[in-house]
């Protein structure tokens, strides 16, 4: 897991999860990772990092992973 997401100390909250949570399925079948893999890892860290950012829309978040 990278380093700079594992040391967050930020809860999420239920909402912010649900959001990221629909979104990530997405983008694992779309880049072709595998669910348990350090890169599927580093990709929820980077997804969950962006929401906290303030990219909270389900659609902005898959446009900003897709590149």
């Amino acid at each position: 897991m990278n380093k700079t997401a594992a040391s967050r100390q930020e809860i999420i909250e239920p909402d912010a999860f649900k959001k990221t949570e629909a979104v990530f399925p997405e983008l694992i079948r779309q880049k072709a990772i595998p669910l348990e893999s350090e890169e599927a890892d580093a990709l929820a860290a980077q997804l969950i990092g962006l929401y906290q950012s303030g990219i909270q829309d389900a659609d902005a978040l898959k446009h900003v992973m897709t590149y």
